[in-house]
């Protein structure tokens, strides 16, 4: 009997039926194969699943993996997924269907990947990676901060007194001086 293994991006998993077609709708229901559990059927919306297992086993001996290229797949969760995959991606409305065999070439998923739940397929040159800089630990408050210094620089000015814009008393104020 088919059986697929539902991931679902808060860590729980769901064995049940593979879906039916490729993610071409928003939705996917399945019988419910898990053991010691009261339910015997989901009604899945894609946005709560990281992907579907459709398949795991070992590669065929003879893999040409000239046909195949590296690729790092990101999800929203900050997990990475690497991998060899087809240089064709089969995309549906809602997500992408891809075979990735694993670096070290012992075993292949079937996957269903719902769009929801990407952050992006990357393409690789290398295994070998180095960090992009801008992914420093404290990047991002150190942004907020200096976003946050610039505002109130503007807000009260370089002394760090409040400015009260009044046009119409500095116009004034600036009339009689004129005038004296």
């Amino acid at each position: 009997m088919a059986h697929a293994i539902y991931c679902f991006l808060d860590g729980e998993t769901l064995h049940g039926d593979p879906p039916r077609r490729e993610l071409d709708s928003p939705v996917i229901e399945t019988r419910v194969h898990n053991v010691g559990t009261n339910n015997r059927g989901a009604f899945v919306p894609l946005s709560s699943l990281k992907y579907v297992l459709l398949d795991s086993r070992s590669p065929s001996p003879e893999v040409d993996l000239q046909r195949y290229q590296r690729i790092a797949i990101h999800f929203v969760d900050h997990e990475v997924l690497r991998g060899y995959s087809e240089r064709e991606l089969h995309s549906s409305r809602y997500g992408v269907t891809l075979s990735l065999i694993s670096p070290d070439r012992s075993e292949v998923k079937d996957l269903s990947i719902p769009f929801t739940a990407l952050k992006g397929i990357f393409y690789l040159k290398t295994w070998e990676g180095g960090e992009s800089p801008t992914l420093e630990a404290d990047w991002v408050p150190r942004i907020l901060e200096e976003r946050e210094r610039e505002q109130v620089r503007r807000q009260y000015g370089a002394t760090g007194n409040p400015r009260r814009r009044m046009p119409l008393l500095e116009r004034i104020i600036r009339r009689r001086r004129i005038a004296e």
